[in-house]
């Protein structure tokens, strides 16, 4: 839905409706204890879940791309201080034709991101012309199956070999978005030979690299079953990667805070989950695309304040284990992609590289959160209401190795003053979106009083 292919390809634009066929449900009810609650009283440290974190960001490049723009790009990274990068290595670039591979470019590429310490997750896609099945729904060859499963296969085996000898490429994803047909015009069954196929070859020829399925629109139980059940596919990947862009590209019902469970309060955890643990042997659970767009109409401050709920919201899910941020930089109004205006938008920096305040939140964000491991304590904190009333209130507690509490929290109706209660600290620090700090002086040790919320807005505590 946000990918551009590389290489220039007509416009398919489909329906929304294939996109995110979430159901329009109510939005999941917030979380916390009632005001006066006996949870009040204090945290209890047995009901925390401490996981492995990791963060990756987004850029796509086609074969030929200004190496001059790649080196902006991943000075970019390490000031927002996110050194792992994903995006495609085509098989049209790479195999314009059967049997001539050209990787002249891509080794210069990858040498540069050697040289700049930067970790890669490519993912193989998109069929070239003379490798397509053809017949598909629509009137391009890009997103259709391989004619002969044999062509994929010597493509895959011959890229990976290739690229052996960089170590700093981590994984291997197969195909992209395979799971609605703008992105793979074929079946399921279509979509797991590639899987297979692919998987053998990077297990032999590389097998320290992740195997990666392809990430998916939504997440879609069918399609898991069917990779890991059905076609018995589970031992051949190892990771389950979703992508999100709730409120750029979902009905009005689906938000961040609802976004895993698709408006249907439960959903992942009654119904996404237990197929994912079942079949799939509980692998873990990646977001590896996330992104909001700043069309006309969308504003910095949206994007900035979009970014602190999603951070807060899905690293907090104790099975997430893996943001991918999308993206670095807006695309160049020349530039041609895939679906609708918005995909033109979805840059933490313009397309001339000024800086969004998005920049500026998610590069505290990761100084706050990008740890290696976080503890999830969200049923540790208590929280009263002292004046107004809650509307829909959220509230999210991440503490770090290094004892760091990272305390997020807000009401997405109303204007309530909170007192909460956290794990002992000696002082808090309140960030604004810019990244801004400033002393929070209404601490005692425990509680943090007088939190007056403003309706929409996340306000941002780290407690030392």
């Amino acid at each position: 839905m946000n990918r551009l292919p590389r290489f220039l390809l007509p416009l398919v634009l489909l329906a929304l409706s294939i996109i995110v066929p979430a159901p329009d449900a109510p939005a999941q009810q917030p979380r916390g204890p009632a005001p006066g609650s006996p949870a009040f009283r204090g945290p209890s440290p047995a009901s925390a879940i401490t996981k492995r974190i990791s963060f990756a960001i987004l850029q796509d490049y086609p074969k030929g791309e200004s190496l001059k723009e790649v080196a902006g790009d991943f000075q970019i990274m390490k000031e927002l201080g996110v050194t792992t990068w994903r995006g495609s290595f085509s098989w049209i670039d790479y195999e314009p034709q059967r049997g001539r591979f050209d990787y002249a470019w891509l080794h210069r590429f990858l040498d540069l991101a050697a040289k700049e310490g930067i970790m890669l997750q490519p993912y193989l896609a998109y069929t070239p012309e003379w490798a397509a099945r053809g017949g598909g729904t629509d009137r391009v060859d890009w997103n259709d199956p391989p004619r002969h499963i044999e062509d994929w296969r010597r493509f895959v085996s011959r890229t990976v070999t290739e690229l052996k000898p960089y170590r700093n490429i981590e994984s291997y994803e197969v195909y992209n978005e395979e799971n609605v047909k703008q992105w793979w015009d074929g079946t399921a069954a279509d979509y797991n030979q590639v899987l297979r196929v692919a998987s053998e070859v990077i297990r032999k020829a590389a097998p320290l690299k992740l195997v990666i399925m392809g990430g998916m629109v939504w997440p879609d139980v069918a399609w898991v079953r069917q990779a890991c059940a059905t076609y018995g596919n589970a031992a051949r990947f190892d990771v389950i990667p979703i992508h999100a862009y709730p409120e750029t590209w979902t009905p009005q019902s689906v938000t961040v805070e609802n976004y895993l469970d698709q408006g249907r309060p439960g959903f992942f955890r009654r119904e996404f989950l237990p197929v994912v643990d079942q079949a799939c042997s509980g692998k873990p659970i990646w977001l590896n695309e996330v992104g909001y767009a700043t069309p006309p109409g969308k504003s910095e401050p949206d994007q900035a304040n979009w970014w602190a709920r999603a951070f807060a919201t899905f690293l907090a899910d104790p099975r997430v284990e893996h943001l991918g941020i999308y993206q670095i930089r807006d695309r160049k109004p020349q530039a041609k992609v895939i679906g609708e205006s918005e995909n033109y938008y979805l840059g933490l920096l313009k397309a001339d590289r000024k800086k969004k305040l998005a920049f500026h939140t998610v590069k505290r964000l990761l100084a706050l959160l990008n740890a290696g491991s976080l503890t999830v304590a969200d049923n540790q904190l208590a929280v009263e209401v002292t004046e107004g009333k809650k509307g829909e209130l959220y509230q999210h507690l991440f503490v770090r190795p290094d004892g760091r509490q990272v305390l997020f929290v807000w009401d997405k109706k109303e204007s309530p003053t909170l007192r909460i209660r956290t794990r002992p600290g000696a002082t808090v620090t309140e960030y604004s979106l810019d990244g801004t700090p400033m002393p929070f002086t209404s601490f005692d040790g425990r509680v943090l009083s007088q939190v007056r919320l403003t309706p929409g807005m996340v306000r941002i505590f780290e407690i030392r």
